[in-house]
Parts: C-alpha cells; sequence; structure tokens
C-alpha cells in the first residue's frame, strides 16, 4: 500500500492542472487566506511588517519553495493522504489535516528553531487545521499536488515577507 502511495504521490506531481482547476484552488483558497489572516492578527503572530531585501526576498522564496512547502507537500497531500485514501477518503483527509496540525507543534517541541514556540499557539494551530482541510480538498479535486504546494509557498511567502513571520 505504501509503494501504491508513492506512486499516486509521483503521477500527483506529474499533472499540471488546466486554467479551471488553477481557477477553483485559488476560489478556496482565497477566503481560506483571509480565515487564517484573522485567526493570526488576533493571534498575534501576524503583524504588518516588510522584511528583506530584493535578494534576500528572492532567496527566501527559493528555499521556502523547497522547505516547508514542496517537502510538507509531498507528505501529508501525497504519500499520506494517498495512503490514508486506501482505507477512507473523507477519514483519511481529515486525519491528513489533523496530523499536519500536529506536525507543526511537534516541530517546536522537538527540533525547531527558538521563534517556533509561535507553533504552539492555539490560534496558529487553528489556521494550520483549516489549511490542512483546504489543501487536502484541493488536492483531491485538482487531481494535483501543484496548487497546494504554490499555495502553502505563497501562504508562508507572504506571511514571512510581509506580515512578520520569524526566520531562521
Amino acid at each position: 500500500m505504501l509503494i501504491a502511495a508513492v506512486r499516486q504521490t509521483w503521477r500527483a506531481l506529474t499533472v499540471w492542472p488546466d486554467a479551471g482547476r488553477w481557477k477553483a484552488a485559488f476560489t478556496i483558497a482565497v477566503p481560506t487566506a483571509a480565515i487564517i489572516a484573522l485567526a493570526g492578527f488576533l493571534g498575534g503572530w501576524l503583524r504588518l511588517a516588510p522584511a528583506l531585501d530584493m535578494p534576500s526576498g528572492l532567496m527566501a522564496a527559493l528555499i521556502l519553495f523547497i522547505i516547508p512547502a514542496l517537502v510538507e507537500e509531498l507528505i501529508f497531500r501525497g504519500v499520506l493522504l494517498s495512503w490514508l485514501a486506501t482505507f477512507s477518503q473523507r477519514w483519511g483527509s481529515w486525519l491528513a489535516a489533523f496530523l499536519f496540525m500536529l506536525w507543526h507543534p511537534f516541530q517546536a517541541l522537538t527540533f525547531g528553531p527558538p521563534w517556533s514556540a509561535i507553533f504552539l499557539q492555539p490560534s496558529f494551530l487553528f489556521a494550520t487545521f483549516i489549511l490542512g482541510i483546504v489543501l487536502t480538498h484541493i488536492r483531491i479535486v485538482s487531481q494535483s499536488l501543484w496548487p497546494v504546494i504554490v499555495i502553502h509557498w505563497l501562504l508562508v511567502l507572504v506571511w514571512k515577507l510581509l506580515f512578520g513571520g520569524p526566520f531562521y
């Protein structure tokens, strides 16, 4: 089953969604970003604070595309979701989103940098769970990992470059 999940993940990486699926993905992602922003402002981990010069911003964009966006999406919306869906797509979707949420405090409590205490805040956990649910839905509907990778990347990039998200 795990090998099948890896194959399914690979297939999801080789599918580039058509314009309609990209539009559908962002139609869901934009209101989700507003909910996450509200949680972030209320929780204090989001504030308007532009950071970095252009060369540093470009380097940050590249790094953030790989970690966390690409790596986390390959794990949570790729292999894990594909494997869990072999048992139940509905429960697998919820469990993948829940495990995505739990992954963040796990980082904070084990190997995360000092600023990762943000990952323990209830408002951050709420936002992460909502994001996990929405990205899982987009992954299923689009049949591709690319929309979820791009959306995850854009959200983290905007957080870190414009809204005071911490860097290492």
